[in-house]
């Protein structure tokens, strides 16, 4: 029977799995790219002169470095010459040879210091790039509403910031100066090998319709597998992202070896897709190469029947050679050059995705300006995640200054959605949101957050001092707000335990203090701010009952002459509330303060005694 049951579970999974991968490969599909370049070559405006001085010194330097092979024909055709002298007079003079190698010497020298140059010009503008990427990132983020980051994996974004970034900048670093040489010494090869002979120039060509062909063709398939590596790049990132963060958790389920099995998988999936875009771009060179060593077939052999016909020396066709390898040499550069774009192309997708992302609505410069609390009212509020599911219906509450709200109700019900929309984190779909008779959306985002007071039921701390932490909530506070914040807080009930009270170090996310410190220091935090609106959203879920108790005591003083919001699962804090909204299905079914509930003896009083039941 467990057989039996492993084995429809089994099947149950693959179907999900198939299923998934469909939906993966749906949003997969190639897009076009030009688009993407367009996009990139954009970012370049404002570094017109450097980039065509870049040119001008890779010109250069290509044109310095084509004149080279047309001397070294010269030295051959000279050294024949002294050859066949020295068969008739029995002497040779080298003069004329030691002149073209001084000039050599000279073009190659001049080739060198403006190759020197170009990279050394192209580096700070593709750098000064990339770091304007990056600052058009970080500041698109704080422009981005909850809803992107609740709707995308953090590790997916990070990867975009950190990998994808990272293969813009290395693409551009090292093929920008490639394709103008690449170009430029294409163009001026062509030229001065038609000045030598059009035949052979437009025999050299040959290759040339078969390069193409086969350059199209495989970029069209590699483009595909680029954008697969780079999209499964972020969700492996992803996956380790969520991993190390809830490491704690995965142990304590003993879930390690479904997370190596998850990991494996995604790892399969990067190296499968990464395996077949660098195969694919593999092919692209020998391939091309294969065309171009034909056309030197060809070459070779009329050059040969040239000779034989006098009609052009050893020399001649030496040089034509060398230039026929020069002018397929660019071909070759932006073959692979072309799959390096495809794969910075890939990445540049992902990062425009989100920089063109949509954006919070436009703000106001309006501010509010409040003394001491401030009155707050829902009228007929509309609110949905989703267009077909609507979570708030006709929402109404109106609180006066200094209450104290407590909004209580199963999970699910719209607590939390209720403060999200109050303080613009989303925004409603119908009714309004008024603080002091203003509507929300005629002040600005700064402004109105400024206002509130919050504390979660997940921390947050950073790297840093207990007391740069605290301080956080309000850089300019004095020494005595400070102590009277941490008193209140009842921080200074453990400060004592710590080596370097205030002053100790807090590793990322608080990881060397307890849950219960941690959420005393966002206490703190909050109390040193002085909103005008205090949020406590679960605040005490993870402090002792003792200390719930002190930190009430603390915070109902503080409490007084502000208006305040608390959610909470656990009823029992809320008893002293001024109003109860008890919310279910994102309506309001029941309001008043904890006794009248109770004798009400409705939904509220069912959630009160579920609690306490044996």
């Amino acid at each position: 029977m467990k057989k039996e049951n492993s084995s429809k579970r089994t099947a149950i999974k693959d179907r999900y799995s198939a299923y998934r991968d469909s939906r993966r490969s749906e949003k997969e599909r190639p897009k076009k790219m030009l688009p993407t370049a367009g996009k990139l070559i954009a970012l370049l405006k404002g570094r017109e002169v450097a980039i065509i001085f870049t040119v001008l010194c890779a010109a250069g330097a290509s044109l310095l470095t084509i004149l080279g092979p047309r001397y070294l024909g010269s030295i051959i055709d000279v050294l024949n010459e002294q050859v066949q002298h020295k068969l008739s007079t029995g002497s040779m003079n080298f003069e004329p040879v030691y002149g073209i190698l001084k000039t050599i010497l000279l073009i190659y020298i001049g080739s060198s210091v403006l190759s020197f140059l170009q990279h050394y010009i192209i580096a700070g503008v593709v750098q000064r790039l990339i770091t304007d990427i990056r600052y058009r990132f970080n500041k698109k983020l704080s422009r981005l509403p909850l809803s992107y980051f609740d709707n995308h994996n953090t590790g997916d974004i990070l990867s975009r910031i950190t990998n994808d970034i990272d293969n813009i900048n290395n693409t551009l670093q090292n093929n920008l100066i490639q394709v103008i040489t690449s170009v430029v010494t294409f163009a001026g090869v062509f030229a001065i090998m038609m000045t030598e002979s059009v035949s052979l120039s437009i025999t050299s060509l040959s290759p040339f319709p078969v390069c193409f062909v086969i350059a199209m063709v495989i970029l069209r398939f590699s483009k595909h597998y680029f954008r697969k590596q780079w999209k499964e790049t972020g969700d492996v990132n992803g996956h380790i992202e969520e991993m190390f963060t809830g490491h704690r958790i995965v142990k304590a389920f003993g879930h390690e070896e479904t997370a190596i099995a998850e990991f494996d998988e995604l790892n399969e999936k990067l190296c499968e897709s990464s395996r077949r875009a660098q195969f694919l771009s593999g092919l692209l060179s020998p391939l091309i190469n294969f065309a171009n060593n034909a056309g030197y077939v060809i070459i070779c052999v009329i050059g040969g029947y040239l000779i034989l016909k006098e009609e052009a020396t050893v020399g001649d066709i030496t040089v034509f050679i060398t230039y026929s390898k020069l002018l397929m040499q660019p071909i070759t550069d932006l073959s692979n050059i072309a799959n390096n774009l495809q794969s910075s192309l890939a990445s540049a997708e992902r990062v425009f995705d989100l920089l063109d992302a949509e954006e919070e609505v436009e703000d106001t410069e309006k501010e509010l300006y409040l003394e001491s609390g401030g009155s707050v009212e829902f009228r007929s509020v509309d609110f949905s995640y989703l267009p077909d599911k609507p979570l708030i219906k006709d929402f109404n509450l109106k609180v006066n200054k200094g209450d104290l709200v407590a909004i209580v109700g199963p999970t699910g019900a719209g607590k939390t959605t209720i403060v999200n929309l109050l303080m613009r984190f989303y925004e409603i779909q119908g009714g309004d949101i008024l603080i002091d008779g203003v509507s929300i959306k005629d002040i600005s985002r700064e402004n109105l957050r400024n206002i509130f007071g919050m504390v979660l039921q997940d921390t947050w701390l950073f790297k840093g001092t207990l007391r740069d932490n605290i301080y956080y909530g309000r850089k300019d506070a004095t020494g005595e707000e400070f102590e009277n914040a941490v008193k209140a807080a009842k921080v200074d009930s453990f400060i004592g335990t710590l080596t370097d009270g205030y002053d100790t170090v807090i590793e990322e996310g608080g990881s060397n203090l307890s849950a219960g410190q941690r959420q005393l220091i966002t206490i703190a935090r909050a109390i040193l701010a002085s909103p005008d609106i205090l949020i406590l959203d679960e605040a005490t879920s993870s402090v002792d009952t003792r200390t719930e108790l002190q930190i009430q005591s603390a915070t109902y003083n503080l409490m007084r002459g502000r208006t305040n919001f608390v959610i909470a699962h656990r009823l029992s804090t809320i008893r002293e509330a001024d109003t109860i909204i008890v919310m279910r299905d994102g309506s309001i079914v029941e309001t008043g303060n904890h006794r009248e509930l109770l004798k009400k003896d409705g939904f509220y009083a069912e959630l009160y005694n579920s609690q306490f039941a044996n």
